[in-house]
């Protein structure tokens, strides 16, 4: 039952499609009330969540992106992991330096050109912090759009999900 509802969470991205594109919307349109939900208080604990006023509270920020996002994130490791065991496309270490190389590139080219931009602008001391932005990769979308092109099988869905990891 599990393996049948990851399969059709995979396989039927509208739900991402639409969240985003509501997401998108109302954060432009009403930004004060898209952060009051995403800083609501779900759940108030002491073991895990964001601290606030000397306990831990879970508030869908926090549930999205430290939660949900570590299971999305074990997936694509799967992923990755099942295409370096033999028979994989890359299980050749030829053919997995090829991603490999390019995930540094893409994380190293776009944090210089940032800090570049920066020193450019003349607040390099303000803005030097922010060089991880524009390494961010979008991988739910890579791997959903990547899953409709090829197919759920094809290698460079291994090579995508290795160049974002």
């Amino acid at each position: 039952m599990i393996k049948r509802t990851l399969n059709f969470l995979l396989e039927n991205s509208a739900f991402l499609i639409i969240g985003a594109l509501l997401g998108l919307a109302w954060a432009n349109i009403d930004h004060e009330s898209y952060e009051h939900l995403l800083e609501l208080p779900l759940f108030v604990n002491n073991l895990i969540g964001v601290p606030h006023d000397g306990h831990k509270i879970i508030t869908l920020h926090f549930l999205v992106n430290d939660i949900f996002m570590a299971f999305f994130f074990a997936i694509a490791g799967k992923e990755i992991w099942e295409a370096t065991l033999p028979g994989g496309p890359l299980h050749n270490p030829k053919r997995a330096a090829v991603p490999i190389v390019a995930a540094v590139g893409g994380m190293v080219g776009p944090a210089l050109i940032y800090l570049y931009g920066a020193h450019l602008i003349g607040e390099y001391e303000t803005l030097a912090n922010g060089w991880a932005i524009p390494c961010a990769t979008d991988i739910a979308f890579s791997y959903m759009i990547a899953r409709i092109v090829f197919g759920a099988a094809h290698p460079a869905i291994s090579f995508l999900l290795l160049l974002a990891i």
